[in-house]
């Protein structure tokens, strides 16, 4: 695959005595889209603040294209776009103001801002907001704002802090197509967030970071193979007696169940022994089995595995 894009080695950062992060090791490759997940507090953003530069790290080295970022800055800026948690735009600027003020930013001329500005909001649906003030923006257009000024200058890489904090799920969705959109035009994305199933769903690398380590990284598919001996049933049942079902279902090769009020979710290392017991159960309570699905684990319960919390 040749050299890595960005390789983390050895890195460490203090603030104080406080360790935030412990010795990481971090390979990212061209046209990624990399995921780092974990709790609050548990130094994801300080990851992404390194990588651009706006924090030194206390040990290790951080390479972009296998050169030192600290000593590669105008590289760095010119081909890395970020998107913060709290927003980069201006409320009282126009979409086309704001564009017009961080591709200055970046050193583009007017032309090249304004051949850039009507693509880039073509591409992003977002060409009937251009004269919009940012504040009069609906909250998925906002973020999309965001992500057009963090992409004026045409990066390589895309980097987003908590990319869908905040959002409904429907809006959620929308900026998860929009990120694998761009990814798919070439943007290597690196992002942050704590919404587990959004890892699952649109990254090809992820890393499980918690209390400043990193737990294990790979493909989502790969993590839950290594990581987990459970399989979910999921089972939908009428009229849904789920406690019932549980009770007597009993706890053999059983690990855990989850209700969730519409489905009822069995974690267990031997799924064929655990649906037969179902389909000699659920006649004698007379539950009519509507569906039923056996899968791998989510990546929550990996996480909660590995980690010993809940996100």
């Amino acid at each position: 695959m040749g050299e890595p894009l960005i390789q983390l080695k050895d890195i460490s950062k203090r603030f104080g005595k406080h360790l935030v992060l412990n010795n990481l090791n971090i390979i990212i490759n061209e046209k990624a889209i990399y995921g780092i997940i974990g709790l609050s507090g548990s130094g994801k953003t300080t990851i992404l603040n390194l990588l651009i530069g706006f924090l030194k790290q206390s040990q290790g080295t951080i390479l972009f294209k296998n050169k030192n970022i600290l000593k590669s800055q105008r590289e760095v800026r010119n081909n890395f776009g970020f998107v913060t948690q709290a927003g980069s735009y201006y409320l009282n600027l126009t979409v086309s103001e704001n564009l017009h003020y961080f591709g200055r930013m970046y050193g583009l001329s007017r032309d090249e801002i304004a051949k850039k500005s009507k693509d880039l909001l073509t591409f992003l649906d977002m060409g009937e907001a251009i004269h919009k003030l940012a504040k009069n923006l609906s909250t998925g257009m906002q973020r999309r704002l965001d992500i057009a000024c963090a992409l004026i200058h045409n990066p390589i890489v895309l980097v987003l802090d908590e990319p869908t904090e905040d959002l409904d799920p429907i809006l959620r969705k929308e900026i998860l197509a929009l990120l694998k959109k761009i990814n798919d035009n070439g943007t290597t994305i690196i992002l942050t967030s704590h919404m587990l199933d959004e890892i699952e769903i649109i990254c090809t690398d992820t890393a499980i970071l918690h209390n400043g380590n990193i737990l294990v990284s790979g493909h989502p598919n790969k993590i839950k193979d290594l990581y987990s001996t459970n399989i979910e049933i999921h089972l939908k049942t009428y009229p849904g007696k789920y406690e019932m079902i549980e009770k007597k279902l009993g706890k053999k090769n059983v690990s855990k169940t989850v209700n969730k009020g519409h489905i009822l979710v069995i974690y267990t290392a031997k799924p064929e022994e655990i649906l037969k017991r179902l389909l000699v159960l659920l006649p004698r309570l007379k539950e009519k089995l509507l569906d039923v699905d056996v899968d791998k684990p989510s990546l929550e319960e990996v996480f909660e595995s590995l980690t010993g919390r809940s996100r």
